[in-house]
């Protein structure tokens, strides 16, 4: 798993490497600065034919511009330094490597907002604009002389290459302030911060790339860090290995409860992703009038038939069928296209405090609890819950902007709450676990905002924890999974054509690689 920083995380880390390591912080700059201009001669094997305009503000990442100019000057390359202010101004490590880069010949200009039009010719002339004003830690938005110096690089249409996180943007919420640079590439220090994974920032990223600055694990370790991104490895890691003398029974029965007249698509969908996902059977409960149509088609899943309404929704008399066929079941997912009637209202509140195998809860299934989420304090068993965020606003209560202002603290402390696991959808989707650990997941893509497409996610989900997985790690691996699909498809195809049954199609052969 990839530890993701706060700001505040990031200086602390700094800060251990500094007094308990007694690693001093001109290495840390140096190892910056050097590690930028190895990843530019990666994308330029031509440097010194480049033209390169660094832009420096007076801190620590203006001072690893003065290195990023010194190392670019020794390769010949055609560099020069933008100091917004004075060098006088400047303090400690930053101010020595500025002298040192001075001493070089570096070609230095100071600037005031008085002076910026005399930027505009050197700018239009180079071919790559290197960031380096604010970097993480900014709280508030650019303005003034910063502002002006932003959207004069915005706006030569040149490379842009940022340290650590584009100028203006708040390194820890993915939200933008005001003026911010577009970069083409940003060049993280040591490790990635929230906002290089969370919209709308991430968007002005371009593409992301770590750079080591020499940190010690032990100095990362040192900090708490709640919020983690997984890759591959870590989701194969989670699934079992299959043994030759296994059945079917040895890969989990999933039962599916699921469907209204006009919304059995739903159910089908999450039951055969379930199946798909790689559990070993899958019953699936819906409402009398929707089975007898599926009983039509040659779905490798069991059904049965519950008690319905008039209007073809499951009513409260179905609640004892249904935990019959809770028994045994390694996992139920519940809610795709059940509809909020108040019948189905009724049988959830009656239903679910009464199941004891973990629960996969989710679309019909969360609106019916938007007056009654004091039912999660009344539950038996693990659960999760994938909201998207105006059904996860209708749960809490709470805005959809004012969840999205802040989406990994909001998460973390809601699954902290009602003791569940909260996968809330959306560009990224997070996974926040009942001790207030964050995982921010790096699949997907906006072709994925089409209908059918989180019942599969439930079905994937609850298939994952009928083999085994923990209830996070099936909430964990179920998004990454479905991430994976999506993108698989969106590249075959396009993200505009894409729809849930493509995912099912798409899922055995990811699956296979992922697992591979």
């Amino acid at each position: 798993m990839q530890k993701i920083a706060t700001a505040s995380e990031m200086q602390a880390i700094d800060r251990n490497a500094i007094d308990e390591f007694g690693i001093p912080g001109i290495i840390l700059m140096e190892n910056a600065g050097r590690g930028i201009v190895f990843c530019l001669e990666e994308l330029f094997p031509d440097i010194e034919e480049k033209k390169i305009t660094v832009i420096s503000g007076k801190g620590n990442n203006g001072g690893d511009g003065f290195v990023i100019a010194r190392h670019l000057f020794n390769r010949n390359a055609d560099v020069q330094v933008f100091l917004l202010g004075k060098l006088d101004s400047l303090k400690e490590d930053a101010r020595l490597n500025a002298n040192i880069a001075f001493k070089m010949g570096v070609a230095i200009k100071e600037f005031e907002e008085k002076n910026l039009s005399s930027m505009d010719r050197i700018l239009r002339h180079s071919d790559v604009i290197v960031d380096a004003i604010f970097g993480t830690g900014l709280t508030k938005p650019a303005r003034g002389m910063f502002e002006k110096v932003i959207d004069k690089i915005n706006q030569q249409g040149k490379f842009i290459v940022t340290v650590d996180i584009p100028s203006g943007i708040d390194s820890d919420t993915g939200n933008l302030m005001g003026p911010h640079v577009w970069a083409d590439l940003t060049l993280a220090l040591a490790m990635m911060k929230r906002s290089h994974l969370l919209y709308p920032a991430a968007e002005a990223m371009g593409q992301v790339r770590i750079v080591d600055i020499g940190i010690p694990k032990k100095a990362v370790e040192k900090e708490n860090i709640r919020v983690q991104m997984p890759d591959e490895e870590d989701i194969r890691a989670y699934f079992p290995t299959r043994n030759p003398d296994t059945h079917k029974g040895t890969y989990g029965h999933v039962l599916i409860v699921a469907g209204s007249t006009g919304k059995s698509g739903a159910a089908g969908l999450t039951a055969l992703a379930a199946l798909r996902s790689g559990c070993g059977l899958v019953t699936l409960a819906l409402p009398e009038s929707c089975q007898k149509a599926f009983e039509l088609h040659p779905l490798e899943v069991m059904t049965v038939p519950l008690p319905e309404t008039n209007n073809g929704c499951m009513e409260p008399r179905a609640k004892e069928l249904i935990l019959e066929h809770c028994r045994g079941k390694s996992a139920v997912g519940i809610g795709p296209g059940i509809s909020t009637s108040p019948q189905t209202e009724e049988l959830l509140l009656n239903l679910l405090p009464s199941i004891q195998c973990p629960i996969v809860l989710d679309a019909d299934g969360l609106n019916c609890l938007e007056n009654h989420v004091d039912i999660f304090t009344r539950l038996q068993t693990e659960t999760v819950l994938p909201p998207h965020p105006k059904e996860m606003s209708r749960l809490s209560g709470k805005p959809t902007s004012e969840i999205q202002q802040n989406r990994i603290d909001f998460a973390s402390e809601f699954a902290r709450a009602k003791n569940t696991c909260l996968v809330l959808k959306g560009a990224r989707t997070l996974i926040a676990l009942p001790d207030g650990t964050v995982y921010i997941n790096p699949t997907g893509n906006p072709g994925m905002a089409t209908g059918g497409s989180g019942d599969v996610l439930t079905g994937i989900i609850t298939g994952c924890i009928a083999q085994g997985l923990t209830v996070s790690q099936a909430g964990i691996a179920g998004t990454y999974i479905h991430g994976v699909v999506g993108d698989t498809v969106a590249e075959e195809t396009s993200e505009t054509s894409l729809i849930a049954g493509d995912l099912l199609k798409s899922l055995p052969e990811n699956l296979k690689r992922i697992l591979s």
